[in-house]
C-alpha cells in the first residue's frame, strides 16, 4: 500500500497518463527537436512518477526514507524545468540576440535575488528549509518567468501559441505551489496534521489540467512550419510595418553592442 488516499491515486494516476500522452505528441509530431529541454522535462516527470509509486508502495508515504528519496528526485526535475523555459524563451527571441541578451540577464537577477533570500529564510530545520526552498525556488521561477513575458510584451515581440501555453502552464503551476505550501504550512502551524491529502489532491490536479492544454496545443501546432502572424490590409501594413521594424531592430543593434565586450586599447 502506498499510503495515498484513493482520490489522490487516481488524480496522480490520470496526470501520469496525459503527461505519457504529451510526451508522444512531443515525438510524434516531432516538436522534441526544437523543444528537446521540454521533451526531457515532461519524460523525467513521467519516470519521477513511477520511482515515487515503488518508493511509496515500498516504504509508505510517512517513512522518513520515503521523504528523503522524495526530495532527492525533485532537483533534477526543477533542473529540467528551468532549462526548458530558458528554451522557450531563446525560441522567442532568437531573432533578436541583443533583446535575448537583456532577458536572461533579467531572468538570472530576478531568479537568483529571490532564491537567495529563501535560503536566508530557510534556517537550520533540515524539513522545514527542504518546504522553504521548495517554495522559493517556484517564487523565484514564477518572479523570472514573469519579468520575461513582461519583458517580450514591452518590446511587442510576437509569440506562438505553443510557446504562450508552455510558459503560460510553468508559471502558474508554480504560483499554484507557492500558494499551496504558503497555505500548507500556515495550517500546519496550527495543528492541522492530515492536510497533505488536500495538497497532493490539488496540486496533481491542477498540474494534470496544465498538461491538457500543453497536450491540445502540440497536437494542433505543426512544429515543420514556422507560424505566420495574421497579416494587416496591405496598404497599412506598408505604412507601419517598416517604422516598428526599423525601431525594434534599433534596439536590438544597441543592445546587441551593449553586451558584447569591448575590445580594450593598449
Amino acid at each position: 500500500m502506498t499510503g495515498l488516499a484513493n482520490s489522490v491515486l487516481w488524480v496522480w494516476g490520470i496526470s501520469v497518463a496525459i503527461q505519457a500522452v504529451v510526451c508522444f505528441v512531443l515525438i510524434f509530431k516531432g516538436h522534441f527537436r526544437k523543444l528537446p529541454f521540454f521533451t526531457g522535462f515532461v519524460a523525467a516527470n513521467i519516470c519521477q512518477a513511477v520511482f515515487l509509486y515503488i518508493v511509496f508502495a515500498q516504504f509508505g508515504i510517512k517513512s522518513v526514507t520515503t521523504t528523503w528519496l522524495a526530495w532527492l528526485s525533485e532537483p533534477a526535475i526543477l533542473i529540467l524545468r528551468t532549462f526548458a523555459t530558458a528554451e522557450v524563451l531563446r525560441l522567442i527571441l532568437k531573432s533578436y540576440p541583443g533583446i535575448w541578451g537583456l532577458a536572461w540577464r533579467v531572468l538570472a537577477v530576478g531568479f537568483g535575488g529571490v532564491l537567495a533570500y529563501a535560503v536566508i529564510e530557510s534556517g537550520r530545520n533540515i524539513p522545514w528549509a527542504i518546504a522553504v526552498l521548495d517554495r522559493g525556488y517556484h517564487l523565484a521561477f514564477a518572479v523570472a518567468l514573469v519579468a520575461g513575458l513582461l519583458l517580450i510584451r514591452y518590446y511587442s515581440i510576437p509569440v506562438e501559441p505553443l510557446y504562450r501555453v508552455i510558459l503560460a502552464g510553468f508559471c502558474f503551476y508554480s504560483c499554484t505551489i507557492v500558494l499551496a505550501n504558503t497555505v500548507g504550512q500556515w495550517v500546519f502551524l496550527r495543528g492541522y496534521l492530515n492536510y497533505q491529502p488536500i495538497w497532493q489532491f490539488t496540486v496533481t490536479t491542477i498540474y494534470a489540467g496544465i498538461q491538457v492544454a500543453w497536450a491540445a496545443e502540440l497536437w494542433k501546432t505543426a512544429p515543420s512550419e514556422e507560424s505566420r502572424p495574421a497579416l494587416l490590409a496591405s496598404s497599412l501594413y506598408q505604412q507601419i510595418s517598416p517604422q516598428i521594424n526599423d525601431r525594434l531592430y534599433a534596439l536590438n543593434e544597441q543592445l546587441s553592442q551593449f553586451w558584447r565586450p569591448r575590445a580594450t586599447r593598449p
